[in-house]
This record gives C-alpha cells, sequence and structure tokens, in this order.
C-alpha cells in the first residue's frame, strides 16, 4: 500500500479518502502552532501519520510499515523537536509525531506547556 497524496486522486473514493485523511489531519493538529502545521513534513501525506482512518481496519503488518515509513519521514521534518514538544503536551491518541506513536508518547514522562516556544523556534 502506498500513501502518496501528490498525485492526483483517481475517482471518488480515492477523492473520499483523501479528504478524510486530511479531515482526520486537520482534527489532530487543531491547536497546534502554526509553524508546525504549515512547515511540518506530515503535512504532504497527512494518511501515512494518521492511519487509514476511523471506521477502517488495518492489519497489524500494514500498520507496522506504515508507522515505520511515518517515523522516516519524521527523522527528516523541519519541525521535529517543536512536534515532540508539543505531542508531549497534547498527548495524541492516534497516530504519528515526532517519530513516536501516540502509545509510545503515552508511555513518556509530562511535557512542557505546547504555546511555549521550543529551543530550536525561539
Amino acid at each position: 500500500m502506498t500513501y502518496d497524496l501528490s498525485a492526483p486522486p483517481r475517482g471518488t473514493r480515492a477523492l473520499a479518502r483523501d479528504r478524510a485523511a486530511l479531515a482526520l489531519l486537520a482534527d489532530l493538529t487543531e491547536g497546534m502552532p502554526r509553524h508546525l502545521v504549515e512547515e511540518a513534513a506530515c503535512m504532504f501525506d497527512p494518511e501515512l501519520h494518521t492511519g487509514p482512518g476511523t471506521f477502517a481496519e488495518e492489519p497489524a503488518d500494514e500498520r507496522a510499515a506504515r508507522e515505520q515509513v511515518a517515523r522516516e519521514v519524521c527523522r527528516e521534518c523541519p519541525v521535529w523537536a517543536s512536534c515532540l514538544f508539543y505531542a508531549l503536551d497534547a498527548r495524541p491518541q492516534t497516530g504519528v509525531w515526532a517519530g513516536l506513536t501516540a502509545e509510545e508518547i503515552a508511555e513518556l514522562p509530562g511535557g512542557h506547556d505546547a504555546s511555549t516556544r521550543s529551543p530550536e523556534v525561539a
């Protein structure tokens, strides 16, 4: 399964899926500092970081492969540190944030206020 939103959608299902992925990403990024949303590498392929959607089944092996690719994208992201600070504060329930799954983030000790600029941005 490939995740490429840069290609034009094919048919109604593809368009609906792309819109659903963008809507999910918008929900996940609500309240995030604007620079994270605008500069984040995940904006180029939101489904990669969010998964297929609320009601779609995703086999464990496909999820693991998707999350591994998302981690690789996060490694090169220009706002990685800010995203990590935000994720530590917001404690998202789904997705891959700064190369970590929501489950991995939940296991980490508390973060800092997401409205505070990270050292990399300040």
